[in-house]
């Protein structure tokens, strides 16, 4: 089965009643999965028990979701309950977040990711399954807890958003897959073999975010692109990422005009090669091809990321609204 995934439009700064609609036109265009992320955004769970309202058939994901703003026993609670909800359409996608998110906003220590994600996910599996949990560790401590609820069977996949090697091997060995980010479509085989090593070679699910963009104002999206990336070459895991698909150098020279002050001339010495493998845009027929090349790549599901670089409210609806009918699968077949 060919499956399109669609991350819901946090940027648009819609109501929820908004999102849900978009789930629902999400729905009737056949794209498999609506993700939701949840960086300072809407709370994940809720918006999706909306958009779960709102659709019947359509699967529901949170892609990614930080481990470290909710207690493995919350998450899986939520979990559990939007399971329930949505009639067996969820799936947990988690993530390590990034320190900004973890710290700066939150006052939790980003500390030891990976070794946390391993806790945390083989905690929330067991609840998952209805299992009274005894846990203790200097990480994670539960006594004896079981979820207090209906658990619904089967219980809703596990996926880990991973960049590196060591989380990408973590995902194969605790999760049912793997969410990649920020990855140019000849990169993808590198990392899904990376899973596998971790899953023994047993078959895990995988999905990609693919930034993506139907215009005719290219240089516009390209702008957006340079902006939006250099927001993530400063971030360390992401740029370790970047570099191993061979944009290194690019990187170390960006963050030299950072780190001196110079943040415009540091997004703009990006390479226009790195912003447009990353950022698709251009006319509907070629953003299509591209985007199918992830999934000829071996993504098992490539995620619509949308985004513009149109100023005006309307434009960017229009670019947004565009590219979802462009990539839709009742569309493209």
């Amino acid at each position: 089965m060919t499956r399109t995934g669609l991350a819901l439009p946090l940027n648009l700064l819609l109501p929820v009643s908004g999102l849900a609609d978009v789930a629902r036109r999400a729905e009737a265009l056949g794209y498999s999965t609506v993700w939701a992320a949840e960086a300072g955004t809407n709370d994940a769970f809720g918006l999706l028990a909306a958009c779960a309202s709102a659709t019947s058939t359509i699967g529901l994901a949170t892609g990614v979701l930080p481990i470290y703003t909710r207690t493995p026993s919350l998450m899986a609670q939520s979990a559990a309950t939007l399971q329930d909800w949505s009639g067996g359409r969820f799936a947990l996608g988690l993530g390590v977040s990034s320190p900004v998110i973890v710290s700066k906003w939150n006052g939790v220590p980003f500390d030891r990711p990976l070794a946390r994600m391993r806790e945390y996910v083989a905690i929330v599996r067991e609840l998952l399954t209805w299992e009274k949990v005894s846990h203790s560790s200097d990480l994670y401590t539960v006594d004896g807890y079981r979820l207090l609820l209906r658990v619904p069977s089967p219980p809703p996949p596990v996926l880990l958003g991973a960049l590196n090697p060591a989380m990408l091997r973590l995902a194969g060995e605790v999760s049912d897959g793997a969410l990649l980010n920020w990855i140019a479509a000849p990169a993808v085989p590198a990392a899904l073999a990376e899973v596998a090593a971790g899953a023994g070679g047993e078959p895990r699910r995988n999905a990609v975010f693919v930034r993506v963009c139907v215009t005719s104002d290219v240089a516009a999206a390209r702008a957006w692109a340079r902006r939006e990336v250099m927001g993530y070459v400063i971030v360390p895991a992401y740029r370790r990422a970047f570099a191993t698909q061979g944009w290194g150098a690019a990187c170390e020279a960006a963050m030299a005009l950072w780190d001196a002050g110079d943040r415009k001339g540091a997004a703009a010495s990006l390479p226009e090669d790195m912003l447009d493998a990353l950022c698709l845009a251009g006319p509907a027929a070629e953003v299509r091809a591209r985007f199918d090349e992830f999934r000829a790549a071996g993504v098992d599901e490539p995620v619509a990321f949308l985004f513009s670089g149109q100023q005006e409210p309307d434009a960017v609806v229009a670019e947004l609204e565009a590219t979802m009918a462009a990539l839709a699968p009742s569309s493209t077949g």
